[in-house]
Formats: C-alpha cells, sequence, structure tokens
C-alpha cells in the first residue's frame, strides 16, 4: 500500500504569469487603454457617474464619486489589461506606474488614464495628441 504523503502529486504547475513589464510593452498596453476610455460611449459613461456623485452632500461626494467609478473602471479596463495578461486593474496600474519612471510617455499615460479613473476622461485633442506621439 501507499502512504498519503508518497503518492505522486496531481497538483499542476499554477499558470505563468503576465509577461514582464517593459516600457514598450508599457506603451502598447496605454495605448490601447486610452483609446478604450476615450470612446464616447465610455466618456458619457464617467461623466454621468461623477454628475451622479456631485448631487450627494458635499462631505460625501468623494465617498459617492468612488462608489460610483470604482466598478464603472473595472468594467471598462479590466477586459482590456486582462487581454494583456494582466489579471485585474489594480495590478495593471502598479504594473504600469513601476515603468512610468523609466519613459515620460508612460508616466504622462499613467496620468492620463488615472484622471479618466478618478472621472475626468482626457479630451479628444489630449488623447489624439497622446497616442500621436507614442507611434
Amino acid at each position: 500500500f501507499v502512504f498519503e504523503d508518497e503518492r505522486p502529486s496531481s497538483m499542476a504547475a499554477p499558470p505563468p504569469g503576465p509577461p514582464p513589464m517593459t516600457v514598450d510593452r508599457a506603451k502598447v498596453i496605454l495605448k490601447d487603454t486610452i483609446q478604450t476610455f476615450a470612446l464616447p460611449e465610455h466618456r458619457a459613461q464617467l461623466e454621468a457617474a461623477v454628475a451622479e456623485a456631485q448631487k450627494a452632500p458635499p462631505d460625501q461626494q468623494p465617498m459617492v464619486k468612488m462608489q460610483k467609478l470604482i466598478p464603472l473602471i473595472t468594467g471598462i479596463a479590466g477586459p482590456k489589461l486582462q487581454s494583456y495578461g494582466l489579471p485585474n486593474v489594480m495590478i495593471g496600474v502598479m504594473q504600469l506606474q513601476a515603468v512610468a519612471a523609466q519613459d515620460a510617455l508612460v508616466a504622462e499615460g499613467v496620468r492620463l488614464l488615472t484622471a479618466a479613473s478618478m472621472g475626468s476622461p482626457p479630451s479628444d485633442a489630449q488623447v489624439a495628441d497622446y497616442l500621436a506621439r507614442l507611434g
């Protein structure tokens, strides 16, 4: 007979993580994600969430804004970031921020995404200018 601790492990190896974040990879992800936030339907959703939060009493507006925006941001950016192997928005942002110190365009893209996530999506002109400089 076989003791339990002598049985071969049937556990599969964990799936490989996302490829390491590089400046070039960050630029591709930022380009795609910023374009997603700039879509008219997403811009309208962000603006509506902020407008709704502004109806709350002033001392509650920041909390209501985050309650409205976090699920919205997760829904907009989550699938896009997951398509690049990033498991969720928080991990994606952390990895992009880690590379931002190495490249001014990546840092600018992170700022644009952060503004969008706070309910202030970049204007069409800002998006066009940023994307043109990304190449």
